[in-house]
């Protein structure tokens, strides 16, 4: 084996699509996607609110599936990751509950943490493993930003306040760049935010990266490690894509337009591949776009994944090898699988569900 805030089960989330009950047609959550070991992992929310595990062997387009939780668990976008010999996947859950499940490799046995009890999570969670620790990054109640850890093999989840109340207004995403835990995300006066700390300190650094990303729904920024440099991605106001990066420690923030005007409208993902950085974007027409750049060039490339109308769901990006590959939800609320190898723009659609989010019989 490899928006606004929640306000309830059924409620918009940001950043993620609607939250939608039992019943609904399809799923717009994001799903998430990692690699492991040979293999490739996506969680996605699934019928009636389940969660849903789905792996596949590297170049090859049988999908197996697992479900980590019933009906009526899932609310948000996941959050996933490999953790040693572990998958582990954060959730929201009933009544704003942010929800942790992890199994071993080759298993089929998920077991289930509850991090936080009602009331505490208000978006999708972004998750790192730190320092024989995991950390989940998450926006808590009246727009707080807290971040949850706990040590490897316990249960027992520890609580931090990253940002007061009133800052946070996206969901987080979280990285680790050698001894530092870095979180991106829109904050007040809509800034995009990086905040930092030293690992396993609660002495946290803020930095109001050099524009606003102000949306209707605020989406996600992608946020990854490239070398010494810290790399963001976003999506702004007027449909541009965005790329800045920092060396780490720092607070000077370089700036690159990845795309125009009206190109992009959904989280932006980010994942370093083979020399290069590559970003996954939803057009406004719900194309699904993949964007490339030699490091340290400043050029960026564009490549239509699927046409118009083909997704409808943000797209999750991970580097594979020498494939990049990518997963998001379609417009017949299937979980879509594409990849392609580097330095080619040839994009292999493989469907691997066919009914994320519709109803059970």
């Amino acid at each position: 084996m490899a928006a606004s805030s929640v306000a309830g089960i059924a409620a918009v989330l940001i950043g993620a699509g609607v939250a939608t009950p039992a019943g609904a047609a399809i799923s717009v959550f994001p799903a998430a996607m990692t690699v492991n070991h040979g293999w490739v992992n996506i969680a996605a929310d699934g019928p009636d609110n389940s969660l849903m595990f789905y792996e596949a062997a590297d170049g090859t387009p049988t999908w197996y599936d697992q479900t980590v939780a019933g009906r009526g668990t899932t609310y948000s976008a996941p959050a996933m990751i490999v953790n040693g010999n572990d998958v582990n996947i954060a959730v929201v859950g009933p009544d704003n509950s942010l929800m942790f499940y992890w199994a071993a490799n080759g298993t089929s046995t998920w077991h289930a943490e509850t991090v936080a009890g009602p009331g505490t999570a208000f978006s999708s969670a972004s998750m790192v493993a730190v320092g024989g620790a995991v950390d989940i990054a998450v926006q808590g109640p009246d727009n707080s930003l807290l971040l949850y850890w706990a040590i490897d093999g316990t249960s027992t989840w520890h609580v931090e306040t990253v940002e007061p109340t009133v800052t946070t207004w996206s969901p987080p995403s979280i990285v680790v760049a050698n001894n530092l835990v870095y979180i991106a995300f829109e904050g007040l006066f809509d800034e995009l935010t990086v905040d930092w700390a030293v690992n396993g300190t609660d002495t946290w650094n803020f930095e109001h990266l050099p524009a606003p990303t102000l949306r209707v729904e605020p989406f996600k920024p992608g946020i990854a490690v490239n070398g010494n440099t810290v790399d963001v991605t976003y999506c702004d106001t007027s449909g541009q894509l965005k790329f800045l990066w920092s060396v780490e420690g720092s607070n000077s923030w370089n700036v690159e337009n990845v795309a125009g005007p009206g190109s992009a409208e959904s989280d932006a993902p980010i994942a370093v591949n083979n020399g290069t950085i590559t970003i996954a974007a939803v057009s406004p027409q719900d194309q699904l776009m993949f964007y490339w750049a030699a490091i340290g060039t400043g050029t960026w490339n564009a490549e239509t994944v699927a046409g118009l109308n083909s997704t409808d769901s943000s797209p999750s990006i991970t580097a594979n090898g020498d494939a990049a590959n990518i997963a998001a939800v379609g417009p017949g609320g299937e979980l879509d699988f594409y990849w392609a190898i580097d330095g080619t723009s040839t994009w292999n659609p493989e469907a691997i569900s066919g009914g994320v989010g519709l109803p059970l019989p």
